[in-house]
Parts: structure tokens; C-alpha cells; sequence
């Protein structure tokens, strides 16, 4: 059982991880082609909020499941 639990938290780290990084390319994607108003500086603030709470969702993981 206790290696059915490690499998599950690996595998939702790897999905918050890979999803988050997905979200950050498309977002940035995204940007460049229709937000062009908004300045690049706030754009990067954002990312990076969004990679602190990836981090912290990922602690929390690490926390329960390992």
C-alpha cells in the first residue's frame, strides 16, 4: 500500500509540475499574439506568482503523500 501512495504523489507532482509549465508556454503564447497592452513586467509578475503557487501545491503534495 505504501508504494501505491509514493506512485500516486509522484505522479500528481509530475502532473502540477508539466501542467504548470504548459500553462506558463501558453499563456506566454497567448500574450504575445493578443494582450500586447498589457507591459511585459506585469505579465512576468503573474508567471511568477503562478510558479509560487505550483511550488506550494507541489509542497503540499510532498507533505501528504511522501
Amino acid at each position: 500500500m505504501d508504494i501505491l501512495w509514493k506512485t500516486i504523489g509522484i505522479l500528481s507532482i509530475l502532473l502540477v509540475f508539466f501542467g504548470s509549465m504548459y500553462n506558463l508556454f501558453a499563456a506566454e503564447e497567448y500574450a504575445k499574439k493578443k494582450l500586447n497592452y498589457i507591459p511585459a513586467t506585469l505579465r512576468y509578475i503573474a508567471y511568477g506568482l503562478g510558479v509560487f503557487c505550483s511550488g506550494y501545491v507541489i509542497s503540499l503534495i510532498v507533505n501528504n503523500f511522501i
